[in-house]
């Protein structure tokens, strides 16, 4: 009795076993089906990706031939400016033709368009109507050309010995800060570090940055700048190989050990600009004056790091690139701001910065880490150091006496 029972069992139960076993069959070879339409689709059914009539030549020459804020809000620079840098760039030989397949002008489009917009490459391919190859190729090609470039136009102006007559009318600066020719500051760039060395690339506020160590002038040009610094290193000695001039200094902020190139503010007395805002918060003190005076005029490089920054917002949200590539893309937005500013002194952006008394937080600039105190400074000239602080409590008791 028991074993008809069990036979009964097992030829119920086989039934059930079959119709699962044509369930699965089926969604294999549903799925299969699916697989082999999909393969084909994609492998014998090409859909062309860029179908839009304005490939890159034809779009950069729409750009360049229509309304010139157009051409500004996408390549960040007015049309002549920009015509003026890839004929540069072929004077210099910098950047060669390559007939047929992406001008000069369409190069420098896609380089402008990926800082000045922070575009990714597929993003780029798809605006330019090339494959995804085409566009990094010519991308590194562009930003090659105009880091070279920048090696000729970032460099100290030998000829500055004393303030610009521009702000010699100026009786708060002159003749207080007569031998000055500019400002020196860092600033963090935004960075992408390989995953093994995140730590040595976190500021003060944790993120992944790079310093860069930068002077300029008072027109507004970078005159000096060494990227690409990870962490606290800062590269202060030799920047005072490349920026020293003779009977000539730049405005520093305290961070800096006072010597015969860098004049420091007072220490121990106000200096911030927020610490002067209001009508009862005006400098009491000879050092407060002289510091309020010393960081309007040092302020200028606070401005260009602001422009800098507005124009080209890759430098805050920097792409998965290799180092060596973003130590690239900085030199070449520094050289493509010094190339406008000497060519184009009306460019709106930098008339907008240009009057502006900004703070640090305001921009979201975050000075880099410096060499202050302790046994560096103990290594520069002690003479150098003495005489340097007898010249700044000079200008002090004249400008309290004025």
């Amino acid at each position: 009795m028991a074993d008809t029972d069990s036979d009964q069992d097992s030829v119920m139960a086989d039934p059930d076993s079959d119709e699962y076993d044509n369930d699965v069959e089926l969604e294999i070879a549903t799925a299969y089906v699916q697989f082999c339409i999909e393969y084909v689709q994609k492998y014998y059914m090409k859909r062309p990706m860029c179908t839009s009539i304005l490939i890159g030549n034809s779009y950069v020459h729409e750009v360049l031939e229509g309304n010139p804020q157009v051409c500004y809000d996408i390549f960040c620079m007015d049309k002549i400016i920009f015509r003026h840098l890839c004929s540069e760039l072929k004077r210099l030989q910098l950047l060669k033709e390559d007939t047929g397949i992406v001008s000069v002008e369409e190069a420098i489009g896609v380089l402008l368009f990926i800082v000045g917009h922070n575009a990714d490459f597929r993003v780029t391919a798809n605006r330019f109507q090339h494959s995804l190859k085409t566009i990094q190729r010519r991308f590194q090609r562009a930003l090659r050309a105009v880091h070279a470039l920048g090696c000729l136009i970032i460099w100290p102006d030998t000829d500055a010995a004393e303030l610009p007559y521009s702000l010699r009318g100026n009786e708060k600066y002159y003749p207080w800060f007569e031998k000055c020719v500019g400002a020196i500051d860092g600033t963090h760039i935004s960075a992408s570090a390989p995953s093994g060395r995140t730590t040595a690339f976190r500021d003060r506020q944790s993120d992944i940055t790079q310093n860069v160590m930068c002077a300029c002038n008072f027109d507004m040009w970078f005159t000096y700048m060494h990227s690409g610094w990870e962490g606290v290193r800062m590269i202060h000695e030799s920047c005072r190989t490349h920026l020293d001039m003779p009977r000539s200094y730049y405005l520093v902020d305290s961070g800096y050990a006072i010597d015969n190139a860098f004049l420091p503010p007072h220490k121990f007395a106000r200096y911030h600009a927020q610490e002067f805002r209001g009508t009862d918060r005006q400098p009491t003190t000879p050092q407060e004056l002289f510091n309020y005076r010393h960081l309007s005029l040092r302020m200028v490089i606070e401005r260009c790091f602001g422009v800098l920054k507005a124009r080209f917002p890759i430098l805050t949200a920097m792409h998965s690139f290799s180092i060596s590539r973003q130590r690239l893309i900085v030199t070449a937005c520094y050289a493509l701001h010094n190339f406008i500013r000497m060519y184009n002194r009306a460019d709106e952006m930098v008339h907008v910065w240009e009057g502006s008394f900004v703070r640090n937080n305001d921009t979201g600039i975050v000075g880099a880490t410096r060499v202050g105190s302790g046994s560096t400074e103990e290594a520069f000239n002690a003479r150098a150091q003495r005489a340097m602080s007898e010249y700044r409590d000079a200008i002090t008791a004249a400008m309290w006496a004025d």
